[in-house]
């Protein structure tokens, strides 16, 4: 395969700048990215407070021995000095908490296909996942979906009543039903004061009506013992706080997207804008959520326990067709408390007709919406997987790569991105390309990373070793400060 390989163009690229340093203070962790093998010395107000070294892949982290103070400024030396990041308010170690969403549950606003309008009702047993108890839970709502590339308000209002069902076999009646009229961004149900669910699985029990002749939309949730059940019919039982939930059909309707509580202020929740890598096709969730944890963001944040993922990708999604069309869920973002915002969107650009340099205009587009209306958020992006046609299983000698991906776009925009070519628009990048890739030549898949089916078949997407691999090369990373 000709074309330059990752070497070459990093070396071309002269490797990762010295970038300004990023601060988590749930971990007291000072993060960014240097050259490749050197020695960073962590400065507080311009005094040296500790080193590490620098990664392969340009990233370095270290742990202060105490946190800073509101106003110090935190910055990192090699043989230059970084930008100073100042410590702000937020960044003091207190006990505040804030209403956020936690928690996993795969993509309830995701519209697969809207209901026939002949049923008037459902019942949904919806599973959950928290890697952190949830105190004073709300269920919430929306009356917007989306699609790969556009977002619509639902054609009706809808009335849902929801429980919160444990494993013990609690269920805590949520209150009133609540009405969700077409558009509505975020709705919410009363209250649970006094009421914690506990960290692990749990389950929103709703049941939803739509006026005679309306609708509602499914999701790309199957029903199954790992996600849960559903039932639809004309004027059903209510059966959100007692009863028996059966199967009714494949896909479950949009409900309940999750739980809002009283999260610490350093739990953080990542608003995941992607496509069907973040889908999980190909295979792979965390085997602690398994069906829940949903692609790689969703299996680095559970892995490490610090974090809750608003899941807003979408099979077939660009960077093209989403760089104005973000508008409800980026208010659904503001509304929950996002505070990151991971995309790995790329590949549905590149394999089509974008450049590296069209692909990063339309990103920096997107982003730049991100952060107009949420100026404190981290923006990260990831490295984009190679894309093959093979017949499933791949192997080393039985992949091509298609017309589209031969001039190397692929290479020149994750060299772009590893060496800081967003600037100040992103807080860091995810690595997925290099543990994926093969490394004789850096177009294609490892054998057996990736499985979509087909005679031959487009490979796009890693399977659950590809996954795997690329989470354990990504949390040891931690480019994520998490």
């Amino acid at each position: 395969m000709a074309g330059l390989g990752i070497g070459l163009l990093l070396g071309a690229r002269g490797g990762p700048s010295l970038s300004r340093p990023v601060f988590d203070p749930a971990t007291r962790t000072a993060s960014g990215r240097a050259p490749r093998g050197a020695t960073v010395i962590v400065l507080l107000d311009g005094m040296p407070v500790g080193t590490a070294t620098t990664s392969a892949l340009g990233r370095w982290s270290h742990q202060l021995g105490t946190a800073p103070s509101p106003g110090q400024a935190l910055a990192a030396r090699t043989e230059i000095t970084s930008p100073a990041t100042v410590i702000g308010p937020g960044y003091a170690a207190s006990g505040e908490t804030v209403r956020r969403l936690a928690g996993f549950g795969g993509d309830q606003g995701n519209q697969i296909r809207p209901s026939d309008g002949t049923k008037t009702a459902f019942n949904v047993r919806k599973r959950f996942y928290t890697p952190v108890p949830i105190p004073n839970p709300e269920v919430a709502y929306t009356g917007f979906h989306y699609n790969s590339g556009a977002e619509f308000d639902h054609p009706n209002e809808a009335t849902y009543h929801s429980a919160i069902e444990l494993p013990d076999g609690t269920i805590r009646d949520m209150g009133a039903p609540v009405t969700v009229v077409p558009g509505t961004i975020l709705a919410r149900s009363e209250k649970a004061a006094g009421f914690t669910v506990p960290a692990g699985f749990y389950w929103i029990r709703t049941h939803g009506r739509v006026p005679s002749g309306g609708r509602w939309s499914y999701t790309d949730a199957f029903r199954s013992a790992h996600i849960g059940h559903m039932e639809e019919g004309v004027d059903l039982v209510d059966k959100a706080a007692s009863g028996t939930i059966g199967n009714a059909t494949q896909q479950m309707p949009a409900a309940a997207i999750g739980l809002v509580g009283d999260m610490p202020s350093s739990h953080r929740l990542f608003a995941l804008a992607g496509d069907s890598i973040s889908q999980g096709v190909g295979g792979y969730s965390h085997g602690a959520a398994p069906g829940l944890a949903l692609g790689i963001l969703a299996g680095l944040v559970v892995q490490t326990g610090t974090g809750s993922v608003l899941h807003l990708g979408r099979s077939g999604a660009s960077a093209q067709a989403n760089r104005a069309t973000y508008t409800r869920r980026i208010a659904l973002m503001q509304a929950l408390g996002v505070t990151d915002i991971f995309c790995d969107l790329g590949v549905n650009d590149m394999s089509s007709s974008s450049s590296a340099a069209t692909l990063k205009g339309h990103l920096t587009t997107l982003f730049g919406a991100f952060k107009a209306a949420i100026p404190s958020v981290r923006i990260y992006q990831s490295t984009i997987t190679p894309s093959t046609v093979a017949t499933a299983p791949i192997t080393e000698g039985n992949q091509t790569v298609p017309a589209a991906m031969q001039d190397g776009r692929r290479l020149a925009f994750n060299a772009d991105l590893r060496t800081g070519g967003f600037g100040s628009l992103l807080a860091g990048f995810v690595e997925f390309a290099l543990p994926a890739q093969l490394p004789g030549d850096p177009h294609l898949w490892r054998a057996g990373f990736a499985s979509d089916t087909g005679n031959p078949g487009s490979q796009q997407h890693p399977n659950a070793a590809g996954g795997e691999a690329i989470i354990l090369a990504a949390a040891a990373e931690n480019a994520l400060a998490i």
